[in-house]
């Protein structure tokens, strides 16, 4: 099992989601991916929740509102 971990700014942009499309491509069924996004609005995260779920990944998020920071950790679905 391998953990890859992915840091976003407060703006998401092409150039973020396809880097992301990149690490979905290499992240295996016992792999876990962590993606930290430094979001002031929650809506930056809904093409990250997308992009996950068409590329076949449970998400579950962590941490909160306080420090404006969102942690989302992300497996691919069992078959």
């Amino acid at each position: 099992m391998s953990d890859y971990r992915i840091n976003f700014g407060s703006i998401i942009d092409q150039l973020d989601q396809r880097k992301l499309v990149d690490v979905l491509n290499i992240v295996g069924n016992d792999d876990e991916l962590i993606i930290t996004i430094e979001a002031e609005d929650a809506t930056q995260t809904e093409n990250i929740y997308r992009l996950l779920e068409d590329n076949g990944f449970e998400i579950t998020v962590k941490g909160g509102h306080d420090d404006n920071k969102y942690n989302i950790v992300a497996r691919r679905r069992e078959s």
